[in-house]
C-alpha cells in the first residue's frame, strides 16, 4: 500500500509538471493590442505547432470584426516570434520577442500605411481556429460574378472572382469597388450541387447563395449582426 501511495503521488506530480509546461515557446493563446494612432486595438492571437511540427495561428482584431483569421509565415525562432496576416488587405506583419519567463511578447506589426508597435500576454493554451477546406470548384461558379449591396441609401458594388487551384479545389477573392477596389481573399468556399456558402474572415463575413435557371445567384450577405440581399449575376 505504501508503495502504491508514493507512485501515485509520483504520477500526479509529473502530472502537474507535464500539464504546466507550455507546449513549446511561443505556443499559447495571446491578448494584447496594437497601438496605433488612433488608440490601442485590441488583438488576439493563437499559435501552436501542428502534429507534422509546423507552426500555425489565427487571430482576432475584434474591433474591425476580423474573427480567426488564418497566419501565415508563422515562425519562432531564437525567441523571436513571426507571423503575417495574408487574407487582410495588405498582408500586415508581426514580429516581436518573447520575454525571459515567455509570458509575453512584444514588437512591431508593420502594414503599408506605417508601422506600430504591440504588446501581448498569454492567457491560455492555444486555440487556433483555421478555416475548412474549400471543396471543388463547379464549371457552373467559375469566373466572375458582379452584385451590389444597398443599405440606408448607399450602394456598395461587389465582384466576387472564383477559380480552379491547382488541386482542383475553389479559390477566390470578392473586390469592393467603391473602397478602391478593394482586394478580400475568400477564407473558404463550399460548393453543393447550385449551393454557394462563402467565409470572408477578413471582414467576418459569410455569404449563401442559390444558382437559379437563368444563370444568376440569390443570396444574403451577412456581417456582425446584419444581413442583407446580395444578388450576383456574369458580367
Amino acid at each position: 500500500m505504501r508503495r502504491t501511495t508514493v507512485l501515485g503521488a509520483i504520477l500526479a506530480f509529473l502530472a502537474a509538471w507535464c500539464w504546466a509546461q507550455p507546449a513549446s515557446p511561443g505556443s499559447g493563446h495571446w491578448e494584447g493590442a496594437v497601438q496605433t494612432p488612433n488608440g490601442d486595438m485590441v488583438m488576439m492571437v493563437d499559435l501552436a505547432k501542428n502534429s507534422a511540427g509546423v507552426w500555425i495561428g489565427s487571430m482576432s482584431l475584434p474591433a474591425g470584426n476580423v474573427i480567426d483569421v488564418p497566419l501565415t509565415k508563422v515562425s519562432v525562432e531564437n525567441n523571436t516570434v513571426r507571423f503575417a496576416m495574408a487574407e487582410m488587405p495588405g498582408a500586415p506583419s508581426f514580429e516581436g520577442k518573447l520575454s525571459a519567463d515567455g509570458n509575453d511578447f512584444s514588437g512591431t506589426a508593420t502594414a503599408p500605411n506605417g508601422a506600430a508597435p504591440f504588446q501581448v500576454k498569454r492567457k491560455g493554451d492555444a486555440n487556433v481556429k483555421l478555416p475548412p477546406a474549400s471543396s471543388a470548384l463547379s464549371k457552373d461558379f467559375e469566373g466572375n460574378w458582379e452584385g451590389a449591396i444597398e443599405a440606408g441609401g448607399n450602394r456598395l458594388r461587389i465582384v466576387m472572382k472564383l477559380s480552379r487551384a491547382a488541386d482542383g479545389s475553389a479559390t477566390g477573392t470578392m473586390v469592393s469597388v467603391d473602397q478602391g477596389n478593394q482586394e478580400i481573399p475568400i477564407s473558404t468556399i463550399k460548393v453543393n450541387d447550385k449551393q454557394l456558402q462563402l467565409d470572408v474572415r477578413a471582414v467576418g463575413g459569410t455569404y449563401s447563395g442559390t444558382l437559379g435557371a437563368n444563370g444568376e445567384i440569390d443570396g444574403t450577405w451577412t456581417q456582425g449582426p446584419g444581413s442583407l440581399p446580395l444578388h450576383l449575376k456574369r458580367p
